[in-house]
């Protein structure tokens, strides 16, 4: 009975990975269909969401079904508990990329606000965040997890600099709103997928030392993890 739960869950967590590079793929085209004015590309992102949602069903079905069949005990049952709250953590960050390349759709249509700078680098910061995390969570490396937690803080910054920035710039030309407030909507959009890695990562913290660092500051997690 072990065995076939342990093929079960290396099943699982192959669809996992699997689901976490579609969604890593969908935030890098999305930010592209922005950066390169690609509408196209925004179009594909946003259809392709389907695959992303499909996913999710099926390793939802395969997880609850494990639980029925094997019951399994408490080590294996934090895994598959675990699987699926990740599992809705890259749904969400699927609807993200959504939300980027619906964006991306509006500010095609408008002239350049301004050469891209920051938020490229923020989009750069964002997409290696989420595959850290899964990374971190197929090695069950504690470690690696803990920068990510870290890392989350350099996307606070971004997201802080962009949108003062763009205020300050529609000051000066407020014809400029639709652009404005669709780019600080990206910034939010990758400020949040940020948040969702992170919480990634704080489960595999709690998977591999017991340690819950949800909702701590910084402070606390340096102390604790």
């Amino acid at each position: 009975m072990k065995r076939h739960l342990d093929d079960e869950l290396k099943k699982i967590k192959e669809k996992l990975v699997k689901m976490g590079l579609i969604v890593e793929k969908a935030i890098e085209d999305a930010a592209q269909a922005l950066f390169l004015r690609d509408s196209a590309k925004a179009q594909q992102v946003i259809k392709g969401d389907q695959e992303v949602n499909l996913y999710e069903i099926e390793i939802d079905e395969m997880g609850h079904e494990m639980i029925a069949l094997y019951q399994p005990a408490a080590v294996d049952l934090r895994l598959i508990t675990m699987i699926l709250k990740i599992t809705n953590d890259l749904e969400r960050m699927g609807d993200q990329a959504v939300n980027i390349a619906e964006k991306a759709l509006v500010i095609n249509q408008e002239p350049p606000l301004k050469p891209y700078q920051d938020l490229p680098k923020m989009a750069e910061q964002v997409r290696r965040m989420v595959r850290e995390s899964l990374s971190a969570f197929m090695e069950r490396d504690a470690d690696r997890a803990k920068k990510i937690l870290e890392e989350d803080d350099i996307v606070d910054r971004f997201n802080d600099s962009i949108y003062d920035e763009i205020q300050k710039i529609l000051e000066q030309r407020p014809e400029h709103i639709r652009t404005g407030v669709s780019l600080i909507m990206v910034s939010h959009n990758l400020e949040r997928v940020a948040d969702l890695a992170t919480n990634i990562a704080e489960d595999v913290i709690y998977l591999k030392r017991g340690v819950d660092v949800r909702h701590h500051i910084r402070e606390r997690r340096e102390e604790k993890v």
